[in-house]
């Protein structure tokens, strides 16, 4: 598999992880979605992707400088993982209710826009991606533009997949049906924790050279460039 697949796959799994627990962007979706119908809640969902590829964007901008900075980034990868098992574990406790029938109609591009006001608010969302500075630097020689449109990508492809089958299944779409994809979406996200943990606590542990930005190693215990 290439570079570019890898870096592009990384993004997306990325993007999904961060997309999917079921918030306040995810219940408007849905509740728009039940109101307004299909392309009311794809431009909803589409403002929302739109939030996540300028946090994206942002946070590798000025993540690679911190890290080139950052001479322990096994403190770093811990660090992080250790707030997205926090945020996972609040997912996987948190009530999903559903209020349906409040969403008046809207226009497609009032729908994008709200969407976009809406996800720039919620404090959460620049947490998770701060987070997971590490997992979206971890690629070394990957550039850095595929790894954020990979996280476009994967965002938008769940807004896409949870908007159609709402669509698809309104009938069956219940504040417990609700619960459990946000289950199952704070277990994906604890996956990516714990997957952070692992590698920050076998670098701290065997001093072995850790993730880099264009291509460059950072090696603990090393002067060489």
């Amino acid at each position: 598999m290439s570079v570019i697949t890898t870096a592009l796959l990384a993004g997306a799994s990325l993007g999904l992880s961060i997309a999917a627990p079921i918030g306040p962007t995810s219940l408007l979706c849905v509740q728009r979605t039940l109101a307004g119908g299909l392309p009311t809640g794809l431009a909803t969902g589409l403002g929302v992707a739109t939030v996540h590829l300028t946090y994206g964007t942002l946070v590798a901008g000025w993540g690679t400088d911190l890290a080139t900075a950052w001479s322990n980034v096994a403190v770093l990868s811990l660090v992080s993982g250790a707030v997205l098992l926090a945020l996972a574990v609040r997912v996987l406790r948190s009530v999903t209710v559903l209020r349906q029938g409040c969403e008046r109609r809207r226009t497609l591009a009032a729908s994008y826009g709200s969407a976009i006001g809406l996800a720039f608010a919620n404090p959460a969302t620049p947490v998770l991606f701060l987070a997971a500075m590490p997992a979206l630097l971890a690629h070394g020689p990957a550039p850095l533009p595929v790894l954020v449109a990979g996280v476009f990508l994967g965002s938008l492809a769940w807004w896409v997949t949870l908007n159609t089958a709402v669509s698809l299944f309104r009938g069956c779409v219940t504040s417990h049906v609700l619960h459990r994809i946000n289950k199952a979406a704070g277990l994906l996200l604890a996956a990516l924790a714990l997957s952070l943990l692992a590698k920050g606590l076998a670098g701290s542990l065997d001093g072995s050279p850790q993730w880099g930005l264009g291509g460059a190693v950072v090696a603990r215990g090393s002067d060489r460039p």
